[in-house]
């Protein structure tokens, strides 16, 4: 069982990026997916407060 909390994280990042990954070893595979959340919460948190300057 997975839980809901961690699962819609999981499956919105795989939707922004897809679930190709490029990287050959464990290291780089792990680097990749810090990186790719990483900009995805970038991302979002810009959109937050463009958001708000709007209003």
């Amino acid at each position: 069982m997975r839980w809901p909390g961690t699962e819609g994280v999981f499956s919105a990042v795989k939707r922004k990026f897809g679930e190709n990954c490029v990287s050959r070893s464990v290291k780089g595979l792990e680097a990749e997916g810090y990186q790719r959340t990483w900009v995805y919460d970038y991302i979002n948190q810009r959109a937050k407060t463009e958001e708000k300057s709007q209003n």
